[in-house]
């Protein structure tokens, strides 16, 4: 039985991953901060025939995310979905930057996956499936006025991400990114009716998790399928040398 662990599964798209999952008869490690007040997550635990284990991870503390690696290094992962992000809050623009909310973006967008990544690489090379799907946004490429933490922070887990795919590519893991489209949650709900639902979203990026190749490791993609540059290439080849591989 294949098994796809989730981070930030509580509610949102990371609650309708759960939900697909499950649905389709895999086992789900579901992680929320607060797991004790997830209650449409502990009732899908409760109808999932014992598929869906829900842990309690803060994916700020480096030290717990540690700990439930090393609690859970016999169990293979075969989908690693990098959910949780720090998303709400003040605008943050010029001139009105909270800076340790600016820190905590950071720390909990960029500096978390790539601790996940870090602690749950040999499990997710030790499973057939062999993906590690880091939920992006592509609107740090062309970002407007406002919102600094959020954009840098994801625009950061972006380089994290091909950083991540180049370590791990010789491992045969599949390390990619993904923007969701504009979902409709309680993170989004203050921006308008969104077009899509986060069982829709959800329903989009697995098709796309279900047809990955070792080939498209290091990819940006939208729902739709189509991909993007994930990091943008700020330099002509002529001018430095190629760029190193994790083991040159």
């Amino acid at each position: 039985m294949p098994v796809a662990l989730i981070t930030g599964a509580n509610r949102g798209l990371g609650l309708a991953f759960a939900r697909a999952y499950v649905a389709r008869g895999w086992q789900v490690i579901a992680s929320a901060r607060r797991p004790e007040g997830a209650g449409l997550l502990l009732e899908l635990a409760s109808q999932a025939d014992g598929r869906l284990r829900v842990e309690t991870l803060d994916i700020a503390n480096f030290s717990a995310i540690e700990t439930l690696a090393e609690r859970l290094s016999n169990q293979p992962i075969d989908v690693l979905i990098n959910n949780a992000a720090l998303t709400g809050g003040p605008l943050g623009s010029f001139g009105h930057v909270d800076y340790a909310r600016w820190g905590e973006a950071f720390r909990i967008n960029a500096m978390a996956p790539m601790k996940m990544m870090e602690c749950f690489a040999d499990a997710v090379a030790a499973s057939g499936r062999k993906v590690i799907f880091n939920l992006s946004s592509r609107i740090g490429a062309n970002p407007f006025f406002g919102y600094l933490e959020y954009f840098s922070s994801k625009s950061a887990l972006n380089m994290v991400v091909k950083q991540a795919s180049i370590a791990l590519e010789p491992r045969g893991v599949i390390v990619v990114a993904a923007h969701p489209g504009w979902v409709g949650t309680e993170a989004t709900a203050a921006q308008g009716k969104a077009p899509l639902t986060p069982e829709a979203a959800a329903a989009f990026l697995i098709k796309i998790i279900d047809e990955l190749t070792v080939a498209q490791t290091g990819s940006f993609f939208d729902p739709d399928g189509s991909t993007l540059p994930l990091v943008t290439q700020q330099h002509e080849i002529k001018f430095y040398s190629k760029p190193r591989t994790a083991t040159a």
